[in-house]
């Protein structure tokens, strides 16, 4: 992994949001972590974007909710309803995970969990570019969805792209690192190394970094060849189902990465007890943490957890209610 702290360890001065990652997120999908360098742009920023009406990403298709259930969307600035996404449930939770476990078989596990890495790193610096495309309307989605100042938007639209990148080189570098020979002193054996995927990965990310925050996670899981189920903050999901049709742009194959929306009880908690996700890696509160962690023993799936925050909130005195900003 590249050597250095990020420059994001601390937060701008201007920012009065609260900070709960310090450093970068490094999650294992082959037991070894590995970081990214981040990168820094400034784009100009237009009038507020027409905020989309998404689905579901399922399958590599956009589907309702089962029981058509939709969140609103509130600008933090305005107080505003903006628009909305869907409120998945534990059916739908069923469906994406039956669509990331067939494409992680499917064909033996050729099209995908067994494809070469130059295969998936192919796919993963497609999915950069169109980041690089985007990256003024995907900072606006994100400014208006959780209320980060606009330079910071930018600056983490650019780090994803760098991320997605970051990552398909490592999805390359595989390819030479497999059948390595281990030398034992006993001439009898014959010892190799082989990294294989883990299986299907359910991703809980936060709301301060929506779409960097869900890179971190997504972007490994796929270089490793692991196919995965998402699910973004309710507070912030936007520019993560924007992300579902970046993958549909580029023919992600179907089922690799499925995206789902929704409140945590509703469709998080379903993901981190389904019994054909194979690892759990989330991004939020302590307690939230220990529910996952307990969920996960059950059926002794493996789980990384970044929990709590440490950071200080300012309220100014024009909040009315003060539990409100509490």
């Amino acid at each position: 992994p590249p050597k250095g702290k990020s420059s994001r360890s601390q937060p701008p001065q201007h920012s009065t949001r609260p900070r709960s990652a310090p450093i970068l997120l490094l999650t294992s999908y082959y037991g070894t972590q590995h970081g990214h360098p981040p990168r820094r742009s400034r784009v100009a920023m237009a009038a507020p974007p027409a905020i989309p009406r998404r689905g579901l990403f399922i399958g590599g298709g956009w589907r309702e909710p089962t029981l058509g259930r939709r969140i609103p969307v509130i600008n933090p600035a305005t107080e505003d309803t903006i628009g909305d996404i869907p409120a998945a449930t534990a059916e739908d939770v069923e469906l994406a995970v039956a669509a990331a476990r067939s494409a992680f078989l499917l064909d033996g596990g050729s099209r995908w969990a067994r494809a070469s890495g130059a295969t998936r790193a192919k796919y993963l610096n497609a999915i950069a570019t169109k980041i690089k495309e985007k990256i003024s309307y995907l900072a606006l989605l994100e400014t208006v969805d959780s209320g980060k100042p606009k330079d910071e938007a930018v600056a983490d639209m650019d780090d994803v792209a760098a991320c997605f990148e970051f990552y398909a080189g490592l999805a390359e570098a595989l390819d030479g690192k497999q059948h390595a020979p281990i030398s034992l002193p006993m001439e009898e054996f014959k010892t190799y190394v082989l990294k294989e995927p883990i299986g299907v990965v359910g991703l809980i990310t936060p709301w301060n970094y929506p779409l960097l925050m869900a890179t971190w996670k997504v972007a490994p899981a796929l270089a490793a060849g692991c196919t995965a189920v998402l699910k973004p903050s309710e507070l912030a999901s936007l520019t993560c189902l924007e992300l579902g049709a970046i993958c549909e742009e580029v023919g992600l194959p179907s089922g690799v990465l499925n995206i789902i929306t929704g409140l945590g009880p509703d469709a998080g908690a379903p993901i981190a007890s389904h019994p054909h996700v194979d690892k759990i890696a989330f991004t939020g509160s302590t307690a939230t943490g220990k529910t996952i962690m307990t969920a996960a023993a059950q059926m002794v799936k493996p789980v990384s957890l970044e929990l709590g925050g440490k950071s200080p909130l300012v309220i100014f005195d024009d909040v009315a209610d003060i539990d409100k900003g509490c």
